[in-house]
Parts: C-alpha cells; sequence; structure tokens
C-alpha cells in the first residue's frame, strides 16, 4: 500500500517566524527596558558598588606600592647587615694586632747602653742656685709642684726609716708656693695605691699640710707588703696636675721594664712632665734596678739619684 506523501512546508515555516517575531520582541523589550534595570535597587547602590570597585583599585595599588617598599627596604637592610659585619671582622681583627703589638712589646729587653764599668750615682749638680727652685736628695728642678711616688713592696721592709727620711727630706724646705701629693703604691696581689690627698689634687704645702703629709708617710710603713707594680703607679701620678713626678724604689717592677719606660715616654709625650727617680737601698748591687731609673728619668727630663743607709 502506497503511503500517501505529507506537505509540512507550511508549518516549518510558520514556526520559523513564530520564534523569529517572539525573539524579535524580547530583543526590543531589553532594549527598551534596559536604561531603567539599574534603577531596579535602591538609589544609591549603583554609585556604592563603583566605590566599592574604586577603593579595591586603590587598595590593591597600595599594596603593590608597600610590596615594593617592603621589598627595597629588605634589600637596604640585608646590605647593611652585610656591611656592619665586616665592619665588625675588621674591628676584630684590628684588637687582635693591637694585642700581638702589646705583648711583643712587653717581651722586649730594655733598650740601653750597659756600663762597662760598675754603675755608680750620678754626681750633684753643682750649681744649685741660677734658676733652680729646690734640690732635693741631689735633684734639682724648676719646678713648683709634683707627686712622690713611694714603692711600698714588701722589700721596702728592710729600708723603712731610709724611705720615711727621704720623703720628709723632700718635704722640708717646701712653702706655700709649692704644691704636692704623696703616693704609696704595692701588690696585693692586685696594685693598692694610698693617696694623700684624695682625689688626684695638690695642695699648698703649708705648715698644717705638711704635718699630715708627714704622719700619712709614717703610716705607709705598716702597709709594706706585696710586689711592685710601678707601671700602675706611674701611670696613676701623671693623671695628677703637677710638673713633676719622684718615682722612690729599691726593686724591680713587675712589669718589664723596657715596656714601662716607652708606655710612660709615650703617655708622657704631650704632658711634658718631669719624672725623677730614687733609688733605695742597696742600689749599686741591682744593676738592673739603676739601669731602669736611669733611663725613665733620663727620657723624661729628670735626674736619677741613689739614696744608701
Amino acid at each position: 500500500m502506497r503511503i500517501p506523501e505529507r506537505d509540512t512546508a507550511v508549518f516549518s515555516t510558520s514556526a520559523i517566524d513564530l520564534f523569529a517575531s517572539a525573539l524579535g520582541a524580547f530583543i526590543l523589550l531589553v532594549m527598551l527596558l534596559f536604561p531603567y534595570y539599574r534603577h531596579a535597587g535602591p538609589d544609591d547602590s549603583f554609585s556604592k558598588t563603583q566605590d566599592i570597585m574604586e577603593k579595591r583599585r586603590l587598595a590593591s595599588g597600595e599594596l603593590e606600592d608597600l610590596k615594593a617598599l617592603q621589598e627595597k627596604l629588605q634589600s637596604e637592610l640585608d646590605l647593611q647587615t652585610k656591611s656592619n659585619q665586616g665592619q665588625e671582622q675588621q674591628i676584630s681583627r684590628l684588637r687582635k694586632a693591637l694585642m700581638d703589638i702589646n705583648r711583643q712589646l712587653a717581651a722586649l729587653p730594655t733598650e740601653v747602653t750597659e756600663p762597662t764599668e760598675i754603675v755608680t750615682p750620678e754626681p750633684e749638680p753643682q750649681a744649685l742656685t741660677d734658676g733652680v727652685e729646690f734640690s732635693i736628695l741631689g735633684l734639682a728642678s724648676q719646678v713648683k709642684s709634683f707627686v712622690i711616688v713611694v714603692d711600698m713592696s714588701g722589700s721596702m721592709l728592710r729600708y723603712e726609716e731610709l724611705m720615711i727620711r727621704s720623703v720628709l727630706e723632700i718635704l722640708k724646705p717646701l712653702d706655700e708656693t709649692n704644691q704636692f701629693a704623696i703616693v704609696g703604691y704595692h701588690g696585693n696581689p692586685q696594685p693598692v695605691l694610698w693617696s694623700f690627698p684624695t682625689g688626684k689634687k695638690l695642695l699648698p704645702a703649708n705648715k698644717e699640710n705638711i704635718e699630715l703629709a708627714e704622719a700619712f708617710t709614717h703610716s705607709l710603713v705598716r702597709k709594706f707588703v706585696g710586689s711592685t707594680p710601678t707601671h700602675f703607679a706611674l701611670q696613676a701620678a701623671l693623671e695628677y696636675p703637677s710638673n713633676a713626678v719622684i718615682l722612690m724604689s729599691d726593686g724591680e717592677p713587675n712589669s718589664p721594664p723596657g715596656f714601662i719606660i716607652e708606655n710612660i715616654t709615650q703617655l708622657n709625650r704631650f704632658r711634658q712632665t718631669e719624672i725623677h727617680t730614687v733609688a733605695i737601698g742597696e742600689y749599686t748591687h741591682n744593676r738592673n734596678l739603676v739601669l731602669f731609673m736611669q733611663t725613665l728619668a733620663r727620657l723624661n727630663g729628670g735626674d736619677f739619684v741613689g739614696v744608701s743607709r
């Protein structure tokens, strides 16, 4: 049986026209109503949305700027840290080199010319009146102020009376135009100083102060003990506002004599304080003591003299 043919062309075309018309109507409505769409909510919702988006954009830009600044500062910090580490290493090297030099200086012997004959004390000056302020124990000087530095080590127990007599002989001719101080020293085992007056100052040599100084000198003999830190005592004496230092000792110092001479002479380079030295006791039998005291006095504008029993 033959199936009859169906004609669907009219139906299909009509459907397409219908759909096209509906789509066109929808597009037309959208175009007409679109300007009113953004006002569908509250009146300021769109502007708030724009503000939020603008703030986010600005915040994003500030964040990028802060990140860039952070990276820059971190880079500078790293550079400074490396630079400081290099400087600390250099300072450490310099300190180590300085310590090595100090140890080498301490080990150096005293560079003095050894005498070919038995050492004898230098003769007393012959002319003591022309421009000389005082002459004590054979020491002549034009200065008006000085510090007497007294060795109080245990070995000085043999020379108590000699030391007292020598100090009092220095004090005796002074008057109110002079200024003075007395510093006793010994190691017990650390360096110890006994000073009159206290506070690294000088006193006028009036009658009252001389009497107090004599009493102080007698009190020192009860404290004779320990070793001989002469270097420490000389450093302290140079801190006084005096024009001269008179060192009195019977023995060699604890520190190497060559190191003391070099260091004290260097410290005294600009002060220009006269350093006189007095060897107490049997000094003629102690060549090293005499060489030390002679050299120290000669390099610092002073004189050397020996006082025996």
